[in-house]
């Protein structure tokens, strides 16, 4: 794998040491400011490279054109979306995620089909989560474990199944089903439709499982009917 970062604030060399510790991947983390680099660790086994990462030049330095994911952690909106555009429509880049400050953005973002991660957004909920009196904790991951929380969005194959046929193998669980503006918590005959997006308690090996249920997470073409 060859992933490059865009920005070396905390996150991205937070980002750039975990994924940099995989010995099969190849990390290159670029910044404007030479001095962002010293808060790489001694564990950090990739490159570093000076320079602005909507730049077509530097990104080709970087080996855009032969990545398999660009993540964006600048700390401008406008430069990450920029640079996963970049990446993606003119270098055909796999994988490309955003990180998104402004949270009044999300549904632009959406509609680009751009993936992001609004930072602001989930501290916030964590936060209003535990401020409220009776509340459950929100779980965004479960550490060291085989299970996952995760949004799937239900493709023709998955289109008339009812939650109990898609659940049948055991190695996933529905939570929630998004249709449209509605969110509900389904039963076990409800029938799914295409454009669904469910949440879902799921282990890693049902994923080959609903592969031809759902769309997949990179789907470009997805993006761009959007």
């Amino acid at each position: 794998m060859h992933i490059i970062i865009g920005g070396c604030g905390r996150l991205g060399a937070e980002i750039a040491e975990q994924l940099s510790a995989d010995p099969d991947t190849d990390v290159v983390v670029i910044d404007n400011d030479p001095l962002a680099f010293d808060r790489l660790g001694g564990g950090f086994n990739g490159e570093t490279l000076v320079g602005d990462c909507t730049d077509r030049d530097v990104l080709e330095q970087a080996g855009v054109e032969r990545a398999d994911g660009l993540i964006a952690v600048t700390r401008s909106d406008n430069a990450n979306l920029m640079a996963v555009e970049i990446a993606t429509h003119l270098y055909d880049v796999e994988r490309t995620i955003s990180r998104l400050f402004n949270p009044d953005r999300e549904e632009v973002y959406r509609k680009l089909g751009v993936r992001y991660v609004s930072s602001t957004g989930v501290i916030a909920k964590l936060f209003l989560n535990e401020f409220q009196d009776e509340s459950y904790p929100l779980h965004v991951h479960f550490a060291d474990a085989d299970v996952a929380m995760i949004d799937l969005e239900i493709d023709t194959g998955g289109h008339a199944m009812t939650v109990e046929e898609f659940e049948q193998d055991g190695l996933l669980r529905i939570a929630a089903v998004r249709r449209g503006s509605r969110v509900f918590i389904p039963d076990a005959v409800d029938r799914l439709e295409r454009d669904d997006v469910i949440t879902a308690a799921m282990k890693p090996a049902a994923a080959k499982r609903v592969a031809g249920l759902v769309r997949e997470p990179f789907a470009r073409d997805r993006a761009r009917e959007v």
